[in-house]
């Protein structure tokens, strides 16, 4: 029995070293497939990258040609638009230069159309003046002798207006006299 103590601790251990190095077999396998997809993965990442990068310095350099490009055109516009600015500038100074001396020149026959104008207007009214002193001197004597007959006969309205107020000035004077005594007695009753 002694024996049996001593191999069958010795086959266990056997056994259980066989387990082990299987499973240390197994474990070693596995990572080392764990490692190898680690560094695939990071292979490929790192591809990825470098090809993320090209992509990104190919579309820099694009852009930086476009960007060149433009500013490029906006100079050369900038250039059009100040060669455009300047040959306004200079018809526009042209023009001013015409304006004011076609302006002088309006003004210069303003003045003479105004003058003429005037002239014009003192001639028409002394010819209406002279026209009317005719037309005058000529319904004068018919109005003069239709006024005279108007105002007499205002006058005689008048005379007329006149006498009947004097007629009518005492029993006015009566009335009001009457009305003032009986407001006179209407304030004695009130106190």
């Amino acid at each position: 029995m002694k024996k049996l103590y001593f191999i069958i601790p010795i086959v266990i251990l056997a056994v259980f070293i066989f387990f082990y190095f299987n499973a240390k077999q197994g474990i070693q396998a596995a990572e080392k497939a764990r490692q190898e997809q680690q560094q695939k993965e990071i292979e490929e990442r790192q591809r990825k990258e470098e090809i993320a990068k090209k992509a990104a310095w190919d579309e820099a350099n694009k852009q930086a040609l476009e960007r060149i490009a433009e500013i490029a055109a906006r100079q050369a516009k900038e250039k059009q638009q100040a060669e455009q600015r300047q040959v306004a500038t200079d018809e526009r100074d042209v023009a001013f230069r015409e304006k004011e001396s076609l302006a002088k020149q309006v003004l210069n026959l303003k003045d003479n159309l105004q003058n003429m104008k005037d002239q014009k207007f003192k001639v028409e009214e002394q010819l209406k003046i002279q026209k009317a002193q005719v037309d005058y001197l000529k319904t004068a004597a018919k109005d003069v002798a239709q006024t005279k007959t108007a105002y007499e006969t205002a006058l005689q309205k008048l005379q007329t207006a006149e006498d009947a107020y004097n007629k009518q000035l005492p029993d006015l004077q009566r009335a009001v006299n009457a009305a003032a005594a009986a407001a006179a007695a209407n304030a004695a009753k009130k106190n």
